[in-house]
Parts: C-alpha cells; sequence; structure tokens
C-alpha cells in the first residue's frame, strides 16, 4: 500500500463536478433513500431503457431517481458466457441481491432480466461517525479507507466499493448510474461506542479494465443484517462533524 501514495479525495471529473456552492451530487450521505438497480447481463434493454412517460410500462432496471435519492447500479453475471454485458458484471451483484432475499435472484432468471429495490436510509445519529477516502490512482489501483466509529445495529457490516458515474449517454444508459465495479466486504464495524473502537480498514482495490479510472470514485456503505443498506457515503462527501 506504501506504493499507492497518501490518501486525498481524486478531484471531481466532469460527470460529477459540483459548484462549490452546493452539495456534490455525487455525495449519496444527503439522500434520503436508496435505489439499486439488479440488472442482468443479458437484459440490454433493462440497461438501454429510459423511465417510463406517463402511461408508459416500466423496464426493470431503470427505475427513476428522486431528488433526494440516490442509486447504485449491479450487473449481474447471466448464465451465457457471451451476454452483451458480460464484461461488466460483478458477481458480488448475485451475492448482494441475495443477502436483500434469498428468492429475488430468481426474478433475473426469466426476461426482462431486471429489478429494482427502493429502500428508505436510516437517519443520522450523531453518536456515530461514518467516512470514506481514496488515493490517487496508481497501476491500477486505488487506495481506499472507511472509517467508522459508534455502535451500529446488531449484525451491521461495512462494505467498500468502487463506483463508476456514468452520467446519461455514456455506456448507452439514458439515466445516470452509479455502476459498481469492485467490492470489499463484509467489513467489521466497531465493538462498542467507545472512541478508541473506532475502525479504519485500509484496502487496495483494483479497476477493471474495462472502467475509466478518471469515473470512479470510492463509496461505502452500512449494511443491516436483513441486507438493508442503513448508510452510504462516497469521497465526494464533506467530512462529517
Amino acid at each position: 500500500m506504501a506504493a499507492i501514495g497518501l490518501l486525498a479525495s481524486w478531484p471531481d471529473v466532469a460527470a460529477g463536478a459540483s459548484s462549490a456552492k452546493g452539495p456534490n451530487p455525487n455525495c449519496p450521505a444527503r439522500a434520503r433513500a436508496l435505489v439499486e438497480h439488479f440488472i442482468g447481463a443479458d437484459c440490454l434493454d433493462c440497461w438501454r431503457a429510459a423511465p417510463p412517460q406517463p402511461g408508459q410500462s416500466r423496464v426493470p432496471g431503470a427505475e427513476a431517481v428522486g431528488a433526494d435519492e440516490w442509486s447504485l447500479d449491479w450487473i449481474v453475471p447471466a448464465r451465457a458466457d457471451d451476454a452483451p454485458m458480460a464484461p461488466g458484471a460483478l458477481p458480488e451483484g448475485a451475492e448482494r441481491l441475495a443477502r436483500l432475499g434469498a428468492p429475488l435472484s430468481a426474478r433475473l432468471d426469466t426476461p426482462p432480466a431486471g429489478f429494482d429495490t427502493a429502500t428508505e436510509l436510516a437517519g443520522r445519529d450523531a453518536s456515530r461517525r461514518f467516512s470514506i477516502h481514496s488515493s490517487l490512482p496508481y497501476q491500477g489501483y486505488f487506495g481506499v479507507q472507511m472509517h467508522a466509529k459508534g455502535l451500529w445495529p446488531v449484525g451491521s457490516t461495512g462494505w467498500i466499493s468502487l463506483v463508476e458515474l456514468l452520467p446519461v449517454g455514456t455506456r448507452d444508459t439514458l439515466i445516470p448510474r452509479h455502476l459498481v465495479r469492485a467490492l470489499v466486504g463484509p467489513v467489521n464495524l466497531p465493538a462498542t461506542a467507545a472512541a478508541t473502537d473506532a475502525v479504519a480498514p485500509l484496502f487496495a482495490l483494483r479497476w477493471p479494465e474495462n472502467a475509466h479510472p478518471e469515473l470512479l470514485m470510492a463509496t461505502a456503505w452500512i449494511e443491516g443484517r436483513d441486507g438493508r443498506i442503513l448508510q452510504i457515503t462516497s469521497d465526494r462527501c464533506p467530512e462529517p462533524r
């Protein structure tokens, strides 16, 4: 990890830069709810779909995200190795869906192979702190460090990812997407509320060859025992006070 260099936030890319006068749209910590798009690697139509107009039927995988919501996108491997989106598929996507509910993975076995979930995020708790930082990219890796302190619900775990920011028109998507490209977890959280029990695990995450490092950001979330994401943040968020 020493070769990766000192941890510092990667500058905002054109796709996610925001004015210093307003909140960064790529900071999910401000969101009230989280929408997750699960798309089978063989459902290109799910990926290319646009949110429906009034009177139109909805295509799974393109759930509209409100102003106070944020999204995570998962491409789940298909049974066929030659699926059109196989290069972007992540096995951890199927595992994430299974943690939400064991029967849910079957929803991707029949066309259209897409599934959307929406979850209310837990409110802020002044007794907890949760943040993530990343290094500059180096030889195919980001150094990523999650910081957590305070006592979380029993059975909660931390998860750390690299997310590719895909604005409308990028890779044929008609909605902005936050595509999960690498994931590590579960990560243990503090055992007690004592400040001395804070955890700060550090990982070197490799991005896939077909990802654009300038569009990647580090993202972390706290997942409850039932699979629900309780809190989510990114390296575009200001330090919690």
